[in-house]
């Protein structure tokens, strides 16, 4: 996801350059397992005081589902805008003082908001960064009912042989905590008619 952008940093203000992206991102981050491509449009925008990337991106990841654990492929979409600013300028290689910079201030100690002496946009960690955001927090696998999902039943079982110490059933039926169950004796006293002295 790296651009050059010397020649759109030549271009008067509003001038712009178009890419189709489709590209690997295996090694972008190891807590993403991509199962496709990320493809998509990016545009670059020349502004007063760089450039401005935007982008609408797709791609389908490997995530571990919510519920029963296993890997499942989730899609994901996302649109992003993000400024990037040059460390030189391109006509002459002079570096550019942060004080010359027409920007937002967090714009100007972020590293990966800025285009290296090369003129080479590297858009990859705002990307990386937008992918996360992008990603379901709690992702889910195909089937909607749990009690259709075999793998989930499986989780169940596992979960009730390994805690079986920590349910009791009481009268009523109900599976009730016994670090609990010191409460349910209040819940009774309380339950009980009061005797006038």
């Amino acid at each position: 996801m790296e651009f050059n952008v010397a020649q759109l940093l030549k271009q008067p203000i509003g001038a712009t350059r178009e890419y189709e992206l489709n590209e690997e991102i295996e090694g972008l981050d190891p807590g993403l397992i991509p199962v496709s491509p990320l493809t998509g449009l990016v545009k670059l925008l020349r502004t007063h005081s760089g450039v401005l990337v935007i982008g609408d991106l797709s791609i389908s990841l490997e995530v571990s589902c919510n519920r029963c654990l296993e890997p499942v492929e989730t899609p994901v979409s996302f649109h992003f805008e993000e400024s990037f600013r040059p460390l030189t300028d391109v006509e002459t290689g002079r570096f550019l003082m942060p004080q010359e910079f027409k920007g937002q201030q967090e714009e100007l100690s972020d590293a990966a908001l800025i285009i290296d002496d090369h003129h080479i946009l590297d858009a990859s960690e705002v990307v990386r960064q937008n992918i996360w955001l992008a990603l379901p927090m709690y992702p889910g696998c195909m089937f909607e009912d749990p009690a259709n999902c075999p793998y989930f039943a499986v989780r169940l079982q596992e979960i009730k042989e390994v805690h079986s110490d920590l349910v009791e059933e009481t009268v009523d039926g109900e599976v009730i905590d016994p670090r609990w169950a010191a409460l349910l004796a209040l819940k009774q006293d309380d339950a009980e008619p009061k005797r006038k002295r």
